[in-house]
């Protein structure tokens, strides 16, 4: 067959014709605004097995595409008949379109649309297996619970998002760690850990210290205490010794033996004159009163004697006790023992964190360790998915988390795929045609987004109607241009 016949498909009425007699190259629909250009496009993809919309021209009931031995009703649930007499690489969901020129507002979001027609269209299909050296094996795989799925691209994803989530987490673990760590090693400025003692010998001599200033401040009291009793004392030994006008101890003394001899004399007058016994019963009454005084006069005197003597040997002892110099310098001595030892126990503990920060530290590390690994593991798994999509010209890296598509230009190295800050227009399509023809076989048909094929320029398309030719591939472009709806042929 060389024709394509579209019969009333959107704006087309009636019968458009393809005329393929001129062979293998890139055929270019020309045409104004809305002539038809793009439903011829989407004409070919419907017959290749493409899921796309057309709708029936005006007031028509029904409409067709023939072409490469296959049928295709348009406006109709029913499907194509015949069998496609060339290769092709669309599929249901994806063309080669959606790689040269994909939907989406960032580069990101277009790269992540052409490694799925990537997918796609070269046949990969999903197997965990190719992933088994990064995930640890089918045990390690099969912990990361990845929900199934025939899709390569999604199951690469999946992979990723796992290494990617366990990165974030460990990140997180090792922030907390080394927050913990960082707390832990603090050493005031005030403080040299290196001086550090031994806290019972601190302690120790805190306590004696202590117990000195303590035994100092009690002698100081109570040599205070008894300098006022002496003080005391001798006021006391003056006013007895000035208002005491009582006998002496020996005076009594002798008043008493003095009575008591009369009372002798009186008992025996007593005796020998019973006539006088009232008189020498009162006379031995009133000795006996003196005898009561005299024996009380004796007491007073004693007592009086017994006073003076404990004042006078009061009045003559001296006091010595610590002076308040020296208890304040007992005082120093403990504040500077206790702030030994307070700095001692801030020295200890802050040793103690610094050990606890060890494990923290170590915790840190290794989190820090697992969380570059996971995020290794998953820079590695969009280069499997490229391997498995068996690329030549595209490779797949990460940037940034996203997958982006990057070629070796000759001119200018390493460069990204998508038209922000990488390849022309020309060089997309080229590329891709070159990536797909492996896949493609020949004779084949490749059709290009309008939008890319009108912003090539003349040279390009002129080296894809070449590379078709040789290729044996059909090419497929549109650009608006003035008049009725048309095909050029590119190699006239």
């Amino acid at each position: 067959m060389t024709t394509i016949e579209a019969k009333s498909p959107g704006p087309i009425e009636g019968v458009f014709e393809i005329d393929l007699s001129p062979g293998f190259g890139a055929y270019e629909f020309r045409g104004s605004c809305g002539s038809g250009k793009t439903t011829l496009l989407n004409s070919i993809d419907l017959l290749t097995g493409h899921r796309v919309d057309i709708t029936l021209h005006d007031g028509e009931m029904s409409g067709h595409v023939k072409g490469f031995g296959v049928t295709a009703p348009i406006g109709s649930r029913k499907r194509r008949k015949g069998n496609l007499e060339v290769e092709t690489l669309e599929t249901e969901k994806f063309t080669p379109g959606d790689i040269i020129d994909p939907d989406g507002k960032t580069p990101e979001v277009r790269d992540a649309r052409r490694i799925k027609a990537l997918a796609s269209l070269s046949g990969a299909k999903a197997d965990s297996k190719l992933y088994y050296e990064v995930t640890g094996g089918a045990a390690g795989f099969s912990q990361l619970a990845i929900d199934p799925t025939g899709d390569p691209v999604v199951l690469a994803t999946r992979i990723k998002d796992k290494f990617d989530a366990t990165a974030r987490e460990q990140k997180r673990i090792a922030d907390a760690e080394g927050s913990h760590a960082d707390v832990l090693e603090f050493v005031p400025d005030d403080l040299d850990i290196k001086n550090s003692g031994d806290l019972t010998v601190l302690g120790n001599v805190r306590d004696e210290l202590r117990d000195n200033a303590e035994r100092l401040r009690n002698e100081r009291a109570n040599g205070i205490q008894r300098e006022q009793e002496i003080a005391e004392a001798k006021v006391k030994l003056g006013s007895i010794q000035t208002e005491y006008n009582g006998l002496t101890v020996e005076a009594a003394t002798e008043a008493f033996w003095a009575a008591k001899e009369e009372l002798d004399h009186a008992t025996e007058a007593a005796k020998k004159l019973r006539e006088q016994l009232r008189i020498a019963e009162e006379a031995v009454r009133d000795h006996e009163s003196g005898v009561a005084v005299a024996t009380e006069r004796g007491k007073t005197a004693k007592q009086h004697e017994q006073a003076v003597s404990v004042l006078e040997e009061t009045a003559s002892q001296s006091v010595t006790y610590p002076a308040e110099e020296e208890i304040a310098t007992a005082a120093e001595g403990i504040d500077k023992a206790t702030d030994d030892y307070e700095t001692g126990v801030r020295i200890r503990d802050v040793k103690a964190n610094q050990a606890r920060a060890a494990g923290h530290r170590k915790a840190e590390q290794d989190a820090v360790k697992q969380s570059g690994e996971a995020k290794n593991k998953a820079g590695e798994v969009f280069g499997i998915l490229a391997k498995s999509l068996k690329t030549k010209h595209i490779r797949i890296m990460p940037v940034d988390g996203a997958p982006r598509l990057f070629v070796d230009h000759e001119k200018r190295g390493k460069c990204f795929f998508d038209k922000v800050n990488g390849l022309s227009d020309g060089e997309r399509v080229r590329t891709t045609l070159l990536e797909l023809l492996p896949h493609l076989g020949s004779p084949g048909v490749f059709p290009v987004p309008q939008r890319t094929w009108q912003d090539l320029q003349p040279a390009d398309r002129a080296k894809l109607h070449e590379l078709a030719k040789e290729k044996q591939l059909y090419v497929f472009g549109a650009q608006v241009t003035d008049g009725e709806l048309r095909v050029k042929f590119m190699g006239e």
